[in-house]
């Protein structure tokens, strides 16, 4: 799970204040998946800014877990990642979006 915000110049920038975003991958070093993670999330449009948590789960752990992640984790087994954005609106104090 990362913390990121939209990158200048994409439609997400004007629109968005930032994301939380969760990257599933067929990685198993913790190293390889962050610098997965890093690349996959430049291309949807947005900067890397924090690494919250890593997880190595089996997919009962994670059908336990969070039933609700189960397609994303199937759909990462087939294509070797798969990100999902949680973005959160821009919010304007004084008439300024914050990123």
């Amino acid at each position: 799970m990362v913390d990121a915000l939209p990158q200048p110049g994409t439609p997400a920038f004007a629109e968005y204040g930032g994301a939380t975003i969760n990257v599933y991958t067929t990685e198993l070093a913790e190293q390889a998946a962050v610098a997965l993670a890093t690349r996959e999330v430049a291309e949807a449009g947005w900067q890397l800014q924090t690494v919250d948590e890593t997880y190595l789960l089996t997919r009962a752990d994670l059908a336990e877990a969070t039933p609700e992640g189960m397609s994303y984790f199937e759909q990462a087994l087939l294509d070797g990642v798969v990100v999902v954005i949680h973005a959160y609106p821009a919010t304007k104090p004084e008439g300024n979006l914050v990123h």
